[in-house]
C-alpha cells in the first residue's frame, strides 16, 4: 500500500462502509439488493478474466472484438444462470469484467428490447418474448442514417406496405437514407428494431418501428437485400462494430410492424391507435438509463484523478521537500468541484430514475400518461441527458490534465471515460438539441403560466427541516437566476418578433445560445432539489461525520455553480453583486481545504475495484508506477527484442550511412 494513500483513508473523518452503503441502497433500491449485487460481483469476478487483466489496451482492433465478444457472451450465460434481469444490475456487474468497456449487446438490452416491451401490442410482446427465448436473437437499435440524426420526422427509409403479400417493403431510396451507426450492427447482430416511414398507398404516415431480421440465424450471412458493414475506426471503443446498413425491398410480414399505437391492417387500412407521442415513451426509459450511467461514469475518472494527486508528488518547497500535487490549490480548484458534481448528478440522476418508474407504474408503461407530465418529463430527460454528459466529458478532461503525462497513457484509464462522454454528447441526441428542446418548454411553460419544475412528493418537509435552512440563501439565488433569465429570453424573443418582425424560427434561431443558457439553469436547479433530496434522505442513517461532509461538498457544488458555471449570469442579470461574488469566491477557497481531507474517502464510497477503474493510476493501494511499467513492458511492440521491422528498413539506411 502507497503510504501517502495510506495516510490519507487514516486521516480521513468519513466513514466509507456507512456512505458506500448508501449510496449502493440508493444505486439498486435497498440495502439487501446490493448485499446480493456484491455477492455476485465477487462470484463473477472469480469464473471471468477481466479485460484489465488480459492486456487488452495494448491489442489491436480484431484482437479486441474477438476478446469483447468472448467475455460479452460469457457474461450473458452469467446473468442467465444468476438470474440477473435488471438493466442496471447487469450494467454494474459486467464492469468488474469489462471495466469501461462497452458490453457488444448493451442495445440489445435496452433499446431493442425496451422497444418490444413498450411498442409491441400484448399478442405481438407474447410472440417476441418466446422467438427471443427460443432463437440465438442479438438486437439492435437502428434509427440515425448517414444523413439524418436527431430530426426523426426527416428520416428517408421507408416501410412501403404490400396488401397483395400482407407484407412491408423495408428500402432505402437514396444514399443519405442509408443506417449508420447502430451498435454491434457491423457484425454482430442478426435482428433490429427499425426506425422507418410508413408508405401505404403513396401516402406518408409518419415514423414507425419494424422488426427486420438483418442475419440468417444458421449462417449468420446478411438476409437477401440487406448491404451490411462496420463503419470503420472511431475515435474510441474499437471493439464495438458500428456499422452501416442498406436495405434493398427487403419484404418482412405485416405483423412485425410493432402496432401497440398503430395499426395496418391486412387490407391495408391504417389505425392511430392514441396519442401517438406516447410512443416515445422508450426514450425516455433510455435517457435515464444513460444520465445514470454518465453520473458513475463521471466518479470512475474522478476516482483515478483523486488517487493520483495523492500519490504524486511534485515541485520542491523551500525546505526541498516536494508535497503532494492535491496540496496545490490549482489542483484542488480542478479536482474538487468534479467531486461535487459527481455525486450532486449522482444524486439527481437516480432521483430522475425513480421518478420515471413511478411514472411508467402509475400510467400503465405511460400508456394513460397524462400529455402534459410526459411534456415535462421528456424536457427534463433531454437537459438532464445533455448536462450529465456534458459535465462527464469537461470534468473528464480536467481529471486527465490533473494526472500530468502519465494521464494521456492508455493505462490511465481515462481515454475511454472521455471517449465514451465525448460520444454521449452526440448520441440518443445531440446536447444542444436536447438544450433547445428543454428550452422549448420552458417558453411554453411561462408563455402559458404554468410551472415547468418538477418538485418531489416530500418538498414541504425537506422545506420544514434544519437543512433546507441552512442552503436557503444559495437555493434562492438559483431561483432568482432561473426567474430572470426566462424573462430576459422571453422577452426578447418578443421583441424580435414585434419590433424587427422576424418570424418565429428567425427570432428563435436569433436567441438560441440564450436558450440553451435557459435549459442549462433550469437542468441545474433540478439537480439541486434532487441533491439535496439526497441529502435530506441521508441525514436520516444517522451518521453526523458523513453528513457533515456531504453538506460542505453540496455547499462547494452551490458555489462552483455561482463563481465559475454561471457567474456572468448571476453578474449580468443582477442576482448579485461584485462583492457578493467575492466573498462566494473566498468561501469556495475554504471549502477546497475541507474537502480535500476527505477527497480519498469520498471516491473510495463509490466502490470501484481496480477491474472496474482499468488504471494503472487509479489502483486501490496506490502502486501506480509499478503498475505504469508492467503496462509499458506488456507493450506488443516489445514482443521481439531484435525488431525485424527496423532491421528490413531502417538497417540499409544506416549501412548505406555508415559506408560514407
Amino acid at each position: 500500500m502507497n503510504k501517502d494513500l495510506a495516510k490519507e483513508r487514516q486521516n480521513s473523518s468519513l466513514r466509507v462502509q456507512k456512505l458506500n452503503s448508501f449510496i449502493g441502497r440508493n444505486l439498486f433500491l435497498s440495502d439487501e439488493r446490493y448485499k446480493q449485487v456484491l455477492e455476485l460481483k465477487s462470484v463473477l469476478a472469480s469464473q471471468i478474466k477481466s479485460l484489465y487483466d488480459e492486456n487488452y489496451e495494448n491489442l489491436e482492433r480484431e484482437q479486441k472484438y474477438e476478446l469483447v465478444l468472448k467475455k460479452s457472451l460469457e457474461l450473458i450465460e452469467f446473468a442467465n444462470e444468476h438470474n440477473v434481469t435488471n438493466y442496471m444490475e447487469y450494467t454494474y456487474l459486467i464492469g468488474e469484467v469489462m471495466g469501461t468497456e462497452k458490453h457488444l449487446f448493451g442495445l440489445h438490452f435496452t433499446m431493442f428490447t425496451i422497444s418490444l416491451e413498450l411498442w409491441s401490442t400484448p399478442e405481438q410482446k407474447t410472440y417476441w418474448d418466446r422467438f427471443l427465448k427460443e432463437n440465438g436473437v442479438f438486437g439492435t437499435y437502428i434509427q440515425t442514417e448517414i444523413g439524418h440524426g436527431t430530426f426523426i420526422r426527416g428520416l428517408e427509409t421507408t416501410a412501403t406496405y404490400d396488401p397483395t403479400t400482407q407484407e412491408f417493403i423495408i428500402d432505402s431510396p437514396t444514399l443519405t437514407s442509408i443506417k449508420f451507426w447502430p451498435g454491434a450492427s457491423g457484425k454482430t447482430c442478426n435482428y433490429a428494431i427499425v426506425m422507418a416511414k410508413l408508405i401505404i398507398d403513396e401516402k406518408d404516415h409518419g415514423i414507425h418501428a419494424f422488426v427486420v431480421q438483418l442475419r440468417s440465424l444458421k449462417n449468420h450471412c446478411p438476409v437477401p437485400g440487406i448491404e451490411i458493414g462496420d463503419i470503420g475506426k472511431k475515435h474510441a471503443y474499437e471493439a464495438i462494430d458500428n456499422g452501416f446498413v442498406k436495405f434493398n425491398h427487403v419484404r418482412i410480414p405485416r405483423n412485425n410492424m410493432l402496432m401497440r399505437f398503430a395499426q395496418v391492417l391486412p387490407n391495408g387500412e391504417f389505425k392511430q391507435l392514441g396519442n401517438e407521442i406516447v410512443m416515445y415513451a422508450c426514450m425516455l426509459i433510455m435517457r435515464g438509463i444513460l444520465c445514470m450511467f454518465a453520473s458513475l461514469l463521471h466518479s470512475i475518472s474522478t476516482t483515478i484523478a483523486i488517487r493520483y494527486s495523492c500519490v504524486r508528488r511534485q515541485t520542491a518547497d523551500p525546505n526541498g521537500f516536494e508535497p503532494q500535487i492535491i496540496d496545490y490549490q490549482t489542483q484542488q480548484y480542478r479536482l474538487l468541484p468534479g467531486l461535487a458534481t459527481t455525486y450532486a448528478n449522482f444524486f439527481a440522476t437516480i432521483n430522475f430514475r425513480n421518478i420515471l418508474n413511478s411514472f411508467k407504474k402509475r400510467s400503465r408503461n405511460f400508456s394513460q400518461i397524462d400529455p402534459n407530465e410526459l411534456a415535462k418529463l421528456h424536457a427534463l430527460s433531454s437537459g438532464i441527458k445533455a448536462m450529465v454528459f456534458d459535465e462527464c466529458l469537461k470534468f473528464g478532461q480536467i481529471n486527465r490534465l490533473c494526472c500530468g503525462g502519465h494521464g494521456y497513457s492508455a493505462s490511465s484509464g481515462l481515454q475511454p471515460v472521455i471517449q465514451e462522454a465525448d460520444a454521449g454528447c452526440t448520441y440518443e441526441g445531440d446536447n444542444i438539441v436536447l438544450y433547445l428542446q428543454t428550452a422549448r418548454y420552458l417558453l411554453k411553460a411561462i408563455q402559458k403560466g404554468f410551472s415547468p419544475h418538477l418538485y418531489l412528493d416530500n418538498l414541504s418537509e425537506i422545506k420544514a427541516s434544519d437543512l433546507y435552512r441552512r442552503f436557503e440563501n444559495y437555493i434562492l439565488l438559483f431561483d432568482r437566476l432561473y426567474e430572470n433569465q426566462i424573462g430576459e429570453i422571453s422577452n426578447r424573443m418578443i421583441s424580435l418578433m414585434e419590433d424587427q418582425k422576424l418570424d418565429r424560427f428567425e427570432a428563435w434561431n436569433s436567441s438560441s445560445v440564450g436558450l440553451v443558457e435557459t435549459a442549462k439553469i433550469y437542468i441545474c436547479l433540478f439537480i439541486i432539489y434532487m441533491n439535496l433530496n439526497g441529502i435530506y434522505e441521508h441525514q436520516k442513517i444517522e451518521c453526523v461525520e458523513n453528513q457533515i461532509i456531504l453538506e460542505e461538498l453540496f455547499e462547494l457544488y452551490l458555489t462552483y455553480g455561482i463563481v465559475e458555471k454561471f457567474s456572468n449570469h448571476f453578474l449580468k442579470l443582477g442576482v448579485i453583486d461584485g462583492q457578493e461574488m467575492t466573498v462566494h469566491q473566498n468561501r469556495l477557497y475554504e471549502l477546497l481545504k475541507k474537502i480535500r481531507k476527505n477527497a480519498v474517502g469520498l471516491v473510495d464510497a463509490f466502490g470501484w475495484s481496480d477491474s472496474n477503474l482499468s488504471s494503472s493510476l487509479g489502483v486501490y493501494d496506490g502502486n501506480v508506477y509499478e503498475k505504469l511499467f508492467q503496462f509499458a513492458k506488456s507493450s506488443l511492440l516489445n514482443r521481439n527484442a531484435a525488431d525485424h521491422t527496423f532491421k528490413k528498413l531502417a538497417n540499409p539506411y544506416i549501412l548505406a550511412k555508415s559506408k560514407l
